[in-house]
């Protein structure tokens, strides 16, 4: 028989039975003290993270649902809103009431009145950025412009006693889609919008889009894949083209033909000297109208051996922004009749400032027209006149002109200017006449009113087909989809969308990329240089 320890348990001394109590009681201490502290630890970390993983939009309550999102990138507030007046934090004040407005009739479409009859509605999309700062895709009066006429639209079509846009059924609701200052963050807000494409009211198409960049591409390309049309208000970029993407502005080689045959027309096209200025910046605006301008013009003004690039402000930018210094001594020793500007707007006042310091290197100074294609102008004539120069500008909108109900101004765009300008008490909106000078305002309202358009030619189709057929076949909803009005945004000369901008149709034969047909594509004059010269007929896109 053994007598190890491993098979008896052996009397244990008192001393060492002492010894084990005391180390096993500092041993329980040290875990007591190690827990307590990993404990509080842990729950700092633990706060932390639910705060990090749960931050707010500024002024909101959630977190999630509601479709907002807070980008951890740089703490944008993005998503959509219909119905709860939500500013996405901007500090806008005339935005913030915009966005009031059209939350406020949205409520009221959702809630109509109970004694008139109950009519359906469906959901159009705006999807832009919706806030600002300096050097952002679109700037705050942008912003703002695009919004009042996205707001126009939507009253044009809502307000059964002046039915400017003939029977209002289906009423509109507007989904305001915020996509970040840089249209980056569409990924965030895109397939949120595919959701609510089902359902009593549906989401029939989304509007706006932003201006022409790589991220409005591939938005556009995304909203297709789900089934939902897309109507871009500014776009003008040749390539800005997806499956569903219709454009109301005409693309920048259309704006190029314009500007040629307005030339020639003023018998300018014998000039022999021209100069083009571009943003040498991956960017598809302003690659694509640096490709137009050398594609119409350079067998007649040389482009291609006298022209320079400069990098542009818009984020990304390559390098030191809009330095001038050097094209502008370069101009003066060549003494270029008319010079070709391939930027962003933002960047053109900088120009102008640089060009009217000519005059160190060019004495007398020699007069220069400045040709370009923006939506709408935005250099006053005093700047220009000061620094010599005129301004020919491709634009979508003649504002001035068409006012005053000139020659040539859209049939539609009388209707709009009254609604969007005259007094609330005299059933007009009350927005400002300069918030229709950059063109913004006049092309959200027509890509809106696309969209309405559309699904009210659909509803009107099913409505005539199920009282036809009525009785031999089961009746058919009226109330338009996604698709339906991706299919009914294609008509003809003889049926155009009502556009304040110009009456234009969309044609569904390939290969015209889904850019507008009729579009009138009026040539602004700038300062004395140019005012007195004779007016053609407008151009008016193919």
């Amino acid at each position: 028989m053994s007598t190890s320890s491993e098979h008896f348990d052996l009397p244990v001394p008192s001393h060492v039975r002492l010894r084990r109590r005391k180390y096993w009681i500092i041993v329980g201490i040290v875990v007591a003290l190690v827990l307590a502290s990993g404990g509080w630890v842990g729950k700092r970390y633990l706060d932390g993270w639910r705060t990090n993983s749960a931050q707010r939009c500024p002024g909101l309550n959630g977190t999630s649902g509601d479709g907002f999102a807070l980008s951890k990138k740089d703490e944008q507030c993005i998503g959509w809103i219909i119905e709860r007046d939500y500013p996405f934090g901007s500090t806008d004040q005339k935005v913030v009431s915009v966005i009031s407005k059209i939350t406020e009739e949205n409520r009221r479409v959702r809630d109509q009145p109970g004694n008139t009859p109950w009519k359906p509605y469906v959901r159009i999309g705006v999807l832009m950025p919706m806030t600002s700062k300096e050097g952002s895709t679109m700037n705050a009066g942008e912003i703002l412009h695009a919004l009042q006429g996205a707001y126009t639209a939507q009253m044009q079509a809502n307000d059964s006693s002046a039915p400017e846009l003939g029977d209002t059924t289906p009423l509109i609701q507007l989904v305001l889609a915020n996509e970040g200052l840089e249209q980056s963050l569409w990924p965030s807000i895109v397939d949120q919008l595919g959701l609510l494409k089902d359902g009593d009211h549906p989401l029939v198409a989304v509007t706006g889009l932003g201006v022409s960049d790589f991220t409005t591409r591939a938005a556009a390309e995304r909203l297709s894949a789900l089934g939902i049309p897309t109507i871009g208000a500014v776009i003008k970029a040749d390539d800005m083209v997806a499956p569903w993407l219709f454009k109301m502005s005409p693309p920048n080689q259309q704006n190029a033909l314009a500007l040629r045959a307005f030339l020639e027309m003023q018998q300018k096209e014998k000039a022999k000297t021209g100069y083009l200025i571009y943003d040498r910046n991956d960017d598809p605006f302003v690659r694509q109208l640096k490709d137009a301008f050398t594609k119409t013009f350079d067998s007649t003004y040389g482009l291609t051996e006298h022209s320079a690039g400069f990098n542009g402000s818009k984020p990304p930018s390559e390098g030191a922004p809009v330095l001038f210094s050097e094209i502008v001594s370069d101009i003066c020793l060549l003494k270029p009749d008319v010079v070709f500007y391939a930027g962003r707007s933002q960047d053109l006042p900088v120009l102008v400032r640089a060009l009217k310091g000519r005059g160190h290197c060019q004495n007398p100074v020699r007069p220069l027209v400045v040709i370009t294609a923006r939506t709408g102008p935005t250099i006053a004539r005093d700047v220009l006149n000061d620094a010599q120069l005129g301004l020919l500008n491709a634009s979508n909108v003649d504002s001035d002109a068409w006012r005053t109900g000139a020659t040539g101004a859209p049939r539609f765009y009388g209707a709009f200017h009254n609604r969007f300008t005259e007094a609330e008490d005299k059933g007009g909106l009350g927005f400002a006449e300069e918030d229709l000078t950059d063109g913004y305002a006049v092309m959200h309202r027509d890509a809106v009113v696309a969209a309405i358009w559309a699904a009210r030619r659909d509803a009107a189709a099913k409505a005539e087909y199920n009282r036809v057929n009525q009785g031999t076949s089961s009746p058919i909803s009226e109330l338009p989809t996604a698709r339906d009005v991706h299919n009914f945004l294609f008509s003809n000369m003889g049926d155009p969308i009502p556009g304040a901008s110009g009456a234009v149709y969309f044609k569904e034969q390939p290969p015209n990329d889904l850019w507008p047909s009729g579009k009138p594509v009026p040539i602004i004059r700038i300062g004395a240089l140019v005012a007195n010269w004779p007016s053609p007929d407008t151009y008016i896109t193919q």
